[in-house]
């Protein structure tokens, strides 16, 4: 009977602190909503390594874009008082750093100390911290495999979506593809796109004018591409026979991409620092530039393109 009565008194403390584990917070804030964690992603599995399991003493909250865009998304999270915020790109670093001072934010960003996020890469400073990528990087490694694809390549065109100008990455990018541009002899041009009823025009002028090849630039939070209509717009470009830099996997011939696998647990490291006690202030930016080559091989043998095998030889995916 003693037994049991100091069986159950040993287990009625354990069972009031499990009931009364902390429920750590997780806020959200990103352009694309596709890269919101969920169940079973790196950046989930990353954070359970550490201790902090979603359903047991971690949530993710996420509000959707609100109508004052980024800006409500971090105000209402802030409102919330979450533990953490996870900020999934520039714009939305931007503004979680306006929504709080004080609620720690782990970001992913190109060039966060031009931008402001941070005082320096080695002492962060204030209550944010994350992971550089070296987002301008892209193009020009964009512009090399299109280069090697074709051979020769003497012209190509970006196109942005309306708004892109305003945005914060916006001039670092063009920046970037100047000065790639004026290392490998291409000419370059920028066209902007109200919407997806423009494209077709734009892609037949450029075809017209013997554009070798173009590029779409990222979207933005008020005009992002749906996978359907980047597929029908692969297709115009197939249509016209204008090899295009876009999502490989939807048909464009080719792009590079940043192994997200890697970047999202080195986010979710990164947040676990902070839940388990760490200052951001105190946490160094993380530079990150490994990046992905992904080839379409149908789309190049549907445009008469062989792909050089040293170029097939540096792909991470090639598409049959």
């Amino acid at each position: 009977m003693l037994a049991a009565l100091g069986a159950g008194a040993l287990a009625a403390p354990i069972m009031a602190s499990a009931q009364q584990q902390k429920l750590y917070r997780i806020g959200f804030v990103g352009a694309d909503y596709a890269t919101e964690p969920q169940k079973g992603d790196v950046f989930v599995l990353e954070l359970a390594k550490q201790g902090f399991v979603v359903g047991a003493n971690l949530a993710i909250e996420s509000r959707g874009l609100q109508k004052d865009g980024l800006d409500g998304v971090a105000g209402a999270l802030a409102a919330l008082k979450v533990d953490v915020i996870y900020a999934a790109g520039t714009e939305a670093a931007l503004a979680a750093k306006r929504a709080t001072s004080s609620i720690p934010i782990v970001f992913m960003s190109a060039d966060p100390v031009g931008f402001g996020l941070v005082s320096s890469l080695a002492r962060p400073g204030g209550n944010l911290t994350g992971v550089s990528i070296q987002g301008p990087s892209i193009t020009s490694k964009e512009m090399e495999a299109m280069l090697a694809a074709l051979g020769t390549l003497r012209s190509l065109a970006y196109i942005y979506p309306i708004g892109a100008r305003s945005l914060p990455w916006y001039s670092s990018y063009v920046s970037a593809a100047t000065s790639a541009a004026r290392t490998l002899g291409v000419q370059i041009e920028f066209h902007e796109v109200a919407g997806f009823a423009a494209y077709e025009p734009l892609i037949q002028d450029l075809a017209r004018r013997k554009i070798e090849a173009a590029e779409l630039m990222p979207g933005t939070a008020a005009f992002t591409l749906t996978n359907l209509e980047y597929e029908q717009i692969a297709t115009l470009f197939l249509r016209s026979r204008l090899p295009a830099i876009g999502p490989a996997r939807l048909g464009f011939l080719l792009h590079c991409e940043f192994a997200e696998d890697v970047l999202t647990q080195r986010i979710g490291y990164f947040v676990a620092r902070i839940l388990h006690g760490a200052k951001p202030a105190e946490l160094p930016v993380e530079e990150f530039s490994t990046l992905r080559l992904i080839l379409n091989a149908r789309t190049a043998r549907a445009l008469g393109i062989t792909l050089p095998r040293s170029l097939l030889i540096r792909a991470e995916e090639v598409i049959q």
